[in-house]
């Protein structure tokens, strides 16, 4: 079963852009959240790079501040064990008693929480605390004060050293309980007023959770950047963690982002496939369908043409609308129709003209074999009655009719001769001017004795004038003519000569008197050994017209042959040679 280039076009295309839609939708569905969760991270690096350097200008809590507003990001710096650096209007400083070192500041970002006092109210100078620590090193880390009548406490640690929940992870960890007065305090008067980075709860859980982690490893430095993931209420957070060394020891650039767009996004765009998954392809469908059938258009085009061409039909172009490879291709065939048409037509011509002259060899032939019979016949009878002793009395008559049939003989020869020098295309006569009025009055002379046989009345309507020929051949022309004329014109009629000039050509014609041509025999009469029978005669040798159209053909003139209202006229023109001045 033959399948149409279209079809094929069509289910390619749609399987094509079915197969691209298919792999963005997969893409998508799969890939396209690992890759945005990746360029969050890779983002998030750059803005932890861009947090050093505004913090070294402008403080911690300023460049947090400054990159939450433009990037929608929470950073912050922590110290080696996990606490916030540069606290700067959130904290108390505690004068511990038997201490002589300085007085113990405490961040109070830590103590906030739904189990503690509110810390903005329940501290004040110089009330006495008792301080729980955990010791590691030279360093203490408070996770709970108490005052005569109230208490805060950081449950990510608490919980995790005390209770029945304790962390076996966190037994080996020294604690220390101390006795103090709080000597500062540093809080907003509002609670509005607290720095943006102290009121994120999620943040600030997980920097406890971050500090509670490193506590439970002796505050062991990290050793590349860590990178982790954490859920609340449903919203993914990236979180990222880099070691950096500030004042030969190690702290952290601790930063967290929100995830929650792209899983909006994603959500929204599971929702949607199946309609947009619908519509695309239908679209798909009639894209597919335009698109095959314009692609296919001019192939198919292609198609028909050569089938035109293969069949010999080269009547149809095929039309070129670019210069692309089809235009190209377009083109080409339309070159190679037209040759392929001028190719063929010149070897019709070449064949019927072969055959033409196959024709007019095989006429030729068959005209010369008869031509020849005759005058054999005539001598072999005349040398036949001379040998048998017959008509003695008649001798001299048979030798003249033997001379006249070799004398007849001799001049088709030489005529058939002539015939083949003129048609073989290699013979160029020279052209000169001559006065067509004397070589014509020269003819009419040698022919005259013709003439007055025939008692024919001869008139001459000539002009001088200059003609541009060959004078030898267009004289055996007019020759030929007025022979023919003279042959063909009944005794006591009329035979008319004219030149006419129009000061570009001259026209040269021989009328006489008698029946008129056929239209069928005006063209063959031009043949070889051609004679219309009822102007057949026995004089001449029937090459005499062929010889004059070989000539006329030779000086490229214009000749012919017409009916008129008294008989027949033969013409033909030559180019007009002016006089001179002095003429």
């Amino acid at each position: 079963m033959k399948k149409s280039i279209v079809l094929k076009w069509f289910v390619l295309t749609a399987l094509l852009f079915s197969t691209m839609l298919l792999v963005i939708g997969i893409t998508q569905n799969y890939f396209f959240e690992k890759y945005y969760i990746n360029k969050k991270s890779e983002t998030l690096k750059i803005n932890m790079n861009q947090y050093s350097d505004l913090a070294a200008k402008k403080g911690a809590e300023a460049a947090s501040v400054e990159l939450y507003k433009n990037n929608q990001v929470w950073m912050t710096k922590l110290d080696q064990y996990g606490r916030i650096r540069d606290v700067e209007n959130y904290y108390i400083d505690v004068k511990l008693k038997n201490e002589s070192q300085d007085n113990l500041r405490i961040p109070m970002y830590s103590f906030a929480g739904e189990f503690s006092s509110d810390v903005l109210s329940s501290l004040k100078v110089g009330d006495e605390v008792i301080i729980d620590t955990v010791n590691i090193a030279d360093e203490r880390i408070p996770y709970h004060i108490q005052t005569h009548s109230t208490g805060i406490i950081d449950l990510n640690i608490a919980n995790k050293l005390h209770g029945p929940h304790a962390d076996q992870a966190y037994r080996h960890l020294s604690t220390g309980l101390y006795k103090g007065t709080v000597v500062k305090t540093m809080f907003p008067e509002r609670r509005e007023d607290i720095a943006f980075l102290y009121q994120e709860g999620y943040f600030l859980e997980q920097v406890k959770q971050f500090q509670a982690a490193l506590l439970a490893d002796n505050a062991k430095p990290l050793q590349s950047t860590e990178e982790l993931s954490a859920t609340a209420n449903f919203v993914q957070y990236r979180i990222i963690i880099k070691p950096v060394i500030e004042n030969g020891g190690t702290g952290y650039i601790f930063a967290m982002t929100s995830l929650q767009p792209v899983d909006e996004a994603i959500a929204v765009i599971r929702q949607f496939y199946p309609y947009f998954f619908g519509f695309a392809f239908l679209c798909i469908i009639v894209l597919a369908f335009i698109f095959s059938k314009w692609l296919a258009k001019p192939l198919i085009s292609i198609n028909q043409i050569t089938g035109k061409i293969a069949k010999m039909d080269f009547t149809e172009k095929l039309p070129v609308h670019s210069e692309d490879e089809i235009g190209q291709l377009s083109g080409n065939i339309n070159y190679l129709s037209s040759q392929m048409e001028a190719y063929i037509g010149q070897l019709k011509q070449d064949l019927d003209k072969e055959k033409q002259l196959e024709t007019t060899r095989r006429e030729f032939i068959a005209g010369v074999s008869h031509e020849l019979k005759t005058p054999l016949a005539v001598m072999k009878s005349c040398l036949s009655i001379l040998k048998d002793g017959i008509a003695v009395e008649k001798r001299e008559h048979y030798f003249q009719a033997m001379e006249d049939e070799i004398e007849r003989t001799d001049l088709l020869i030489v005529n058939m001769l002539d015939l083949a020098k003129f048609e073989s295309g290699t013979y160029k006569p020279e052209m000169a001017p001559f006065e067509i009025d004397k070589a014509i009055i020269e003819v009419c002379r040698s022919l005259g004795e013709q003439i007055q046989e025939k008692q024919l009345s001869l008139t001459l309507n000539l002009c001088s004038q200059m003609v541009v020929g060959h004078k030898g051949l267009i004289s055996r022309v007019m020759t030929n003519f007025l022979s023919n004329a003279i042959r063909h014109t009944e005794n006591g009629h009329a035979i008319v000569i004219a030149v006419q000039s129009n000061g570009q050509t001259a026209e040269i014609s021989v009328e006489n008197q008698g029946k008129p041509i056929a239209e069928e025999d005006k063209k063959k009469i031009w043949n070889q050994f051609y004679r219309v029978e009822a102007r057949a005669s026995k004089a001449g040798t029937g090459l005499g017209l062929s010889i004059a159209m070989e000539i006329l053909e030779l000086h490229h003139a214009v000749y012919g042959v017409e009916n008129t209202k008294d008989g027949v006229r033969f013409f033909f023109s030559l180019p007009v040679q002016p006089y001179p001045t002095d003429h």
